[in-house]
């Protein structure tokens, strides 16, 4: 207790921090009321781990502001980096799902650079809506009457739940009662959004008729969830979307689809085992949701489809606004149907159509190149190619993994864990990971120009 006490009285107080010199440099650098506030939490998180004994760190004035000056700088790191995806997941959902192609990094850059028509009709000269182009080219697209855009999937299954069905019940099966990442679980969707769950069949055998014979004056839509991130195998059945949409017709209650990933037949990516948009949109349902970052290789949107009636009921719903697009992705979103509707070649997906497309002989020489170049930077550690696993990923062809080829990391100096570690804290967080006490970097899900950014980073590495 001695030497606690002994260190608490070495503590500077909050003066003496301020007025170090990088205490007075930080008060030049950034607003004072900041620097004071984060000084002031500093100081207050030591003194209760010195107490709590869970802190054995220097107390000194010199190293409490040098930890002022990296809280601080750590405080103003964007929220978002560019990091280089050496996973062997095409669309890592924590690292953002699908790259953007020039065409719509331009079309974001542009937009962001001044002013914008987002709200503005050129052709009137008075206000506009800010989906009416989107809802244009979506509609051309995928052969719908009309679309509307929300902020991501999970928001377009929610008012659309609460616009088609509010105070009512929902029929849907027991074996789509889906969990997304993140803990979206559609049984909590739906009394969240107002409505009431009615299942019915089981988990892995739901017939047409128990939609049927669920269906009462209660009654307010039937929901099918195609269930993107996991499969059912075996003694299975389901019912198609045209059959629920004939049952939908005869007792006059609508069907909502929500299909997630967003696959459609002019991406390049050949016959894959997932629905296509424009097949179901055909079967007739009233309304169909997609993801936009998904397989389209768009932003991160909730993309409506279908009928004319209830999309403008959508439109109208208090929800909508709370749930629309900013500029930004509405100006990606749009460049992204854009290069669909123009020429499949600058479609935003090839990105992921190139990766998919690679062959294995390609990703071995690119993954030898790149053992080549970390071996010439640390010769001492055991590197070599092995065979890796690639998945599409972001909750898109969850039993569809393809082969592929990793870098194998053993260093002499450090394990593996703490290389993974490094490696995320360099100027340019290079993302592997580790298995069977190696890092792995495999080389299917990296793009034009990572090997490099990697071989640069490794140089920014200690010892």
């Amino acid at each position: 207790m001695n030497d606690v006490n002994r260190r608490l009285r070495e503590l500077p107080h909050l003066e003496a921090v301020l007025s170090s010199a990088t205490g007075i440099q930080l008060q030049q650098q950034y607003q004072r009321t900041v620097v004071v506030g984060q000084a002031r939490e500093l100081i207050s998180e030591i003194r209760s781990g010195l107490l709590a004994g869970s802190y054995a760190g220097p107390t000194d004035e010199q190293s409490v502001a040098s930890m002022l000056k990296h809280r601080l700088e750590r405080l103003c790191a964007p929220a978002v980096r560019p990091v280089v995806n050496a996973t062997g997941i095409l669309l890592h959902t924590n690292l953002g799902r699908a790259p953007f192609t020039a065409l719509t990094q331009q079309a974001i850059t542009e937009v962001a650079n001044g002013y914008s028509s987002l709200e503005f009709d050129l052709d009137t000269g008075k206000r506009g809506k800010r989906d009416k182009q989107l809802a244009r080219q979506l509609s051309a697209l995928f052969g719908c009457e009309d679309a509307t855009v929300v902020n991501n999937c999970a928001a377009a299954m929610m008012i659309a739940l609460n616009t088609m069905s509010r105070e009512r019940e929902v029929i849907t099966s027991r074996g789509e009662l889906v969990e997304i990442g993140g803990s979206y679980r559609v049984p909590d969707v739906i009394p969240a959004s107002g409505c009431r769950l009615r299942e019915v069949g089981t988990t892995n055998r739901t017939r047409a008729a128990d939609y049927e014979k669920a269906i009462t004056e209660h009654t307010g839509l039937i929901l099918k969830t195609h269930a993107s991130n996991y499969r059912i195998r075996g003694f299975t059945e389901e019912a198609s979307v045209a059959e629920l949409v004939e049952i939908g017709s005869r007792y006059a209650v609508p069907v909502l689809v929500d299909l997630g990933s967003g696959y459609l037949r002019q991406q390049g990516l050949g016959k894959l085992d997932e629905p296509e948009v424009q097949e179901t949109l055909a079967a007739g349902p009233d309304i169909v949701c997609i993801s936009g970052d998904k397989l389209l290789g768009g932003p991160q949107a909730g993309i409506l489809l279908g009928s004319r009636e209830w999309i403008e009921r959508i439109r109208k719903n208090a929800l909508w606004r709370v749930l629309r697009l900013d500029k930004l992705c509405i100006a990606a979103l749009s460049s992204t149907i854009t290069q669909y509707l123009q020429n499949f070649s600058q479609s935003a997906v090839s990105l992921l159509a190139t990766q998919l497309d690679r062959k294995l002989e390609d990703l071995e020489a690119l993954a030898g190149a790149l053992a080549a170049g970390i071996r010439q930077a640390r010769p001492t550690w055991s590197i070599e190619v092995v065979a890796g696993t690639a998945s599409v990923g972001g909750g898109s062809l969850p039993d569809q993994d393809y082969e592929s080829r990793a870098v194998a990391i053993v260093p002499d100096d450090r394990s593996a864990e703490v290389l993974e570690a490094e490696l995320r804290h360099v100027s340019t967080p290079v993302i592997g990971y580790v298995s069977q006490g190696r890092l792995l970097l495999d080389v299917a899900s990296l793009l034009e120009g990572d090997s490099d950014s990697i071989l640069a980073m490794f140089g920014e590495l200690d010892g």
